[in-house]
């Protein structure tokens, strides 16, 4: 019974690693006949942002307090389109819009939507002993950038959605007193700047370049996978840098709306 059961495992894993090779072979097949791509990309004049008072803590954030929308966006722009062109993706800006040629090689990017909120997170620091269980509330910083992407590379894709948080650096340890049964209990915050908000928006800025390409390349891979009568379960991503093809966690891709 157990050999049988090793077997029909087996076969699975040569299955499975099979499927990956197709997948991971479709995925360079879209790359060489896409050496280089151009896009038009566009990203919204304004954000929209606001700033939540934390009902419960009677407080709210003032990290955004000077903040500037066309900086963060001007900045997330140039960190995309730059890191696109390390992707073989020449970003333009076309004098009309209506008039930006899509195909499979040239692309369509609009940034749609964008929601930039400030608030409060209140974070639970667990510590556990051999016989007890403590919990710390702290409040920290957070800033949320929520974003609405819209392709079209002959066809329109999905509404892309992506959501990630900027919080305050934090930290903390604890020293048990075996002999006292007591907890010394210490903690750093490293609190959040403007300036740390801007840096956040380079982060962005090529977070989404690299999901964009990974999108469209798995977008092709599932419609020839689609064609031969597979079904495409596996996500890849791409880094450019090291020329290398990798599988990746459901969360770290747009999420098709």
């Amino acid at each position: 019974m157990k050999t049988r059961i090793t077997i029909v495992i087996g076969w699975l894993l040569v299955l499975l690693l099979s499927g990956c090779q197709t997948e991971k072979k479709l995925a360079k097949q879209f790359m060489v006949e896409r050496p280089v791509i151009e896009a038009a990309v566009y990203f919204p004049e304004k954000a929209e942002m606001k700033v939540e008072y934390n009902t419960q803590l009677g407080k709210q954030t003032d990290v955004l307090q000077g903040f500037s929308q066309d900086l963060f966006l001007d900045v997330m722009y140039n960190a995309y389109a730059q890191t696109l062109g390390d992707y073989g993706v020449q970003v333009y800006v076309p004098d009309n819009m209506n008039e930006v040629p899509v195909d499979s090689t040239h692309w369509l990017v609009m940034l749609s939507r964008m929601e930039i909120t400030g608030r409060i997170t209140e974070y639970e620091d667990y510590l556990f002993s051999d016989t007890d269980e403590y919990s710390y509330k702290h409040p920290l910083n957070t800033v949320n950038v929520a974003s609405w992407f819209e392709i079209n590379d002959g066809d329109w894709k999905p509404v892309l959605f992506s959501e990630h948080n900027l919080m305050d650096g934090f930290d903390s340890r604890a020293d048990f007193s075996i002999w006292t049964n007591t907890i010394d209990y210490h903690y750093t915050i490293d609190t959040l700047k403007l300036n740390d908000v801007y840096n956040y928006a380079v982060y962005l800025g090529k977070l989404y370049a690299g999901y964009t390409y990974d999108y469209m390349m798995n977008s092709y891979v599932g419609a020839e996978l689609k064609e031969r009568g597979y079904t495409y379960q596996i996500m890849l991503r791409y880094d450019p840098y090291k020329k290398q093809l990798r599988f990746t966690e459901e969360d770290d891709c747009f999420v098709e709306l």
